[in-house]
């Protein structure tokens, strides 16, 4: 097709040929990317303000080239549990009670809606007293399950965390490696049984020893570069995959 950028060469210089493009489909298209951020207590401060820049920046470039985003946070209704808490309490506190805190799973951006319209929502990841303690495991369960539900033929979860899953009040009253050890299942079933594709990004952690596609930065200040760079790798030709199963329990009270 005629390259229309390249006209007002013509117009000055009639005889200057004419130039054409040839477009062409690429892998971005039929794709959806989402973002899961930790929205823990040690991410308050210039953390999280970086990964909320990041994430706006990683979302309007990818909407130019078609690929649908969805940013999504993480995190706890309260500090040391909630009310499961204090219903295992009033239950007479029965051993191996799984997790005692509340969820607090949060839509920023839902893929569908478009960037203009949604940026106002990131806005809320910078509130006061939100970030509270990461129980991962679950949030990961339940990105994982809003992809599944998309129409797009490749579905790509990015996780951004910076540390291991800590509740106070679930490790008080189960085994210490108890949210450690699910999320270690829940990765393993993505990465081995799930057709979405698993990348982790750790902020002064080191997410390698969970993830398969993963890496740890230092500084804040990498993490939109590491976002693009981990994506970039993504968008090669596909390797054989299994076929989805069902998935892991969640764990609760």
């Amino acid at each position: 097709i005629l390259d229309t950028s390249r006209l007002a060469r013509v117009v000055a210089n009639p005889t200057t040929p004419l130039s054409y493009k040839q477009e062409k489909e690429t892998e971005f298209r039929d794709t959806v990317v989402s973002l899961l951020i930790d929205n823990s207590g040690s991410m308050r401060g210039r953390p999280i303000t970086i990964a909320a820049m990041s994430a706006e920046i990683l979302a309007r470039t990818l909407e130019r080239c078609g690929v649908k985003v969805e940013i999504l946070g993480f995190t706890t209704r309260a500090w040391k549990g909630g009310q499961s808490r204090e219903a295992w309490l009033r239950a007479g506190k029965p051993p191996q009670p799984g997790r005692l805190n509340d969820l607090r799973h949060i839509v920023y951006k839902a893929a569908d809606a478009p960037w203009r319209r949604a940026r106002r929502g990131l806005g809320l990841m910078l509130r006061e007293g939100l970030l509270k303690e990461n129980i991962d495991g679950e949030a990961i369960l339940w990105a994982h399950e809003r992809l599944l539900a998309r129409p797009e033929q490749r579905r790509i979860l990015m996780v951004i965390s910076d540390g291991a899953p800590v509740d106070d009040s679930t490790l008080s009253a189960n085994p210490g490696n108890y949210l450690e050890r699910h999320l270690r299942e829940v990765i393993a079933w993505i990465e081995n049984r799930s057709e979405v594709e698993l990348l982790a990004i750790g902020i002064g952690h080191d997410v390698t020893r969970y993830y398969r596609r993963a890496v740890t930065i230092s500084d804040p200040e990498q993490l939109g570069g590491a976002m693009l760079g981990q994506l970039s790798a993504l968008f090669e030709p596909e390797r054989g995959r299994r076929p989805a199963r069902p998935s892991p329990r969640r764990h609760v009270a």
